[in-house]
């Protein structure tokens, strides 16, 4: 038997382990998924326990960056991006991914959502925003903005990031920060600053509608949550570490059955 993880801080809000356990058992895999707290200053002792153990982990919050300094080799994705959160071992050499591009595109697609045009706010600059913001970038013609908490101090593809003051305008709003993971209940955005009839998108999946979407409904907008993302990093996962060819249809179903 081999393994494989989720790392991050937090990952008690994943259902991650349950999902592709409940894949592994169906197909006759001869593995086991964990989900894994790891401390910053005990990255570098995993990744050396990764290289001798493990077939391979996905990575959350917040080491999406970080985690770069440790990996052997990367797809031109994660070199555009600055973000990785998948890592196949192949014989102690460890080989980065980001799954987070293919699956925020499978949300788009899944939801009928097209960018181009549109005004775009994006929320949070951390590993998912890069991303999210690259591919709205690389597949649509779209005006992005960029809040973060702490404006100015990065920028992302060359967009400076702005205060959460400056939300006025926008056609879809798009939530990358962890605030409304379960068990938060916060809100990452002041109800105020939402406005009414739009579409807002948060990468989410626990709980299925956060503090933020249900804001969105109340205004009559259009309110999308991560399980799209999420199923489409997870077939991205199965086919880099395990060589499974896994579709929607089928994630989506094993997903639902284990919400019940």
């Amino acid at each position: 038997m081999n393994f494989s993880a989720l790392i991050g801080s937090p990952v008690g809000h994943s259902v991650g382990q349950d999902i592709y356990n409940r894949i592994f058992r169906k197909y006759g895999i001869d593995s086991q998924y964990l989900a894994i707290e790891v401390h910053r200053d005990n990255l570098p002792g995993f990744f050396d326990l990764a290289r001798e153990v493990m077939a391979g982990f996905n990575i959350t919050a917040p080491y999406k960056e970080v985690s770069l300094k440790f990996i052997d080799h990367v797809d031109d994705i994660v070199s555009a991006t600055g973000s990785v959160n998948l890592v196949k071992n192949e014989g102690g050499k460890l080989y980065g991914y980001n799954s987070d591009y293919d699956g925020f595109l499978m949300l788009a697609r899944k939801n009928n959502i097209d960018f181009s045009g549109k005004k775009v706010i994006i929320m949070g600059s951390g590993g998912a925003a890069r991303t999210i913001t690259y591919a709205i970038i690389r597949n649509y013609n779209s005006d992005i903005s960029i809040v973060s908490r702490k404006p100015g101090k990065k920028s992302i593809a060359g967009i400076n990031t702005v205060g959460y003051d400056e939300i006025n305008d926008y056609d879809i709003i798009i939530n990358c920060t962890p605030i409304g993971t379960f068990p938060d209940t916060g809100m990452p955005v002041p109800a105020n600053r939402i406005i009414k009839g739009k579409i807002g998108i948060d990468i989410i999946y626990n709980p299925l509608k956060t503090p933020f979407l249900k804001a969105v409904e109340a205004r009559e907008g259009t309110a999308v949550n991560g399980v799209d993302m999420f199923i489409g990093q997870g077939i991205e996962t199965m086919k880099k570490i395990y060589n499974l060819s896994i579709d929607y249809s089928e994630f989506s179903n094993i997903f639902f059955e284990n919400l019940k």
